[in-house]
C-alpha cells in the first residue's frame, strides 16, 4: 500500500485523512464500491446450488442456469454498492467545498444521510428510505467523531498483538500435576 495519493502508506494507520480532487475521490470510491458489490453478488450467486433463472414468460430452459440472470444477480449489487459509495464520497466532497475545506462530523452526517437514502431506495418504500438515511447518517457521524480506532489504550493493544506470550512456554501448575498423574500422556 502507499503507492497512490489516496493511501496513507500503512495498512492500519488511520491518522492520515484522504485528500484530493472531489471527482477523483468520488470515482475511486465508486470503483471500490463496484468491486465490493461484484464480489457480494458473486457470493450470492454461488451460495445456492440451484440454477439461476429468469422468472418471466420467456424464461430459459427449466433446470439450466440463464447467464442473463447470473449477470443481473451479480451486477445489481455492484450498481447499488457503487452508487452508495459514490454518493457518500461525492456529498462529503461537496460539503467540504461548500464549507471552505472544513472536515468535521457534519460532512459525514449529511453524506451518510444521502448514502443511507440510496440504500433505502433498494426497497422502494419512503419510510425505509427515511429510516435508512437517519440511521446511516448517525452511524457515520459516530464513526467520524470516534475515529477509526476502537481501543482507548493503544499501548495495551500493541502488547496484545506483539508481546503477549513469553519467550519460552510455561506450563500451569494444574497441567504439571496432570502430567505427573498420567505419565503416559506427558508428551502430548
Amino acid at each position: 500500500m502507499g503507492g497512490d495519493k489516496f493511501s496513507t502508506g500503512a495498512f492500519n494507520d488511520p491518522k492520515e485523512r484522504v485528500s484530493g480532487p472531489g471527482l477523483i475521490r468520488t470515482m475511486y470510491s465508486a470503483g471500490v464500491g463496484a468491486f465490493a458489490g461484484t464480489f457480494y453478488g458473486a457470493c450470492v450467486t454461488a451460495w445456492y446450488p440451484d440454477p439461476v433463472q429468469t422468472t418471466g414468460k420467456f424464461g430459459g430452459v427449466p433446470g439450466r442456469t440463464d447467464f442473463r440472470a447470473v449477470g443481473r444477480t451479480i451486477l445489481r449489487p455492484a450498481m447499488w454498492f457503487s452508487l452508495t459509495a459514490g454518493t457518500f464520497t461525492g456529498v462529503e466532497c461537496a460539503m467540504e467545498s461548500a464549507r471552505n475545506e472544513t472536515q468535521d462530523p457534519w460532512n459525514s452526517l449529511v453524506a451518510g444521510m444521502a448514502s443511507g437514502a440510496v440504500i433505502g431506495m433498494t426497497t422502494g418504500r419512503p419510510q425505509v428510505v427515511g429510516a435508512a438515511a437517519i440511521g446511516v447518517g448517525l452511524l457515520m457521524t459516530a464513526v467520524d467523531m470516534s475515529g477509526p480506532k476502537t481501543v482507548r489504550d493503544e499501548e495495551a493493544l500493541e502488547y496484545k498483538r506483539k508481546g503477549l506470550l513469553p519467550k519460552q512456554h510455561q506450563e500451569s501448575e494444574a497441567l504439571v500435576a496432570l502430567k505427573e498423574l498420567f505419565p503416559q500422556h506427558k508428551d502430548l
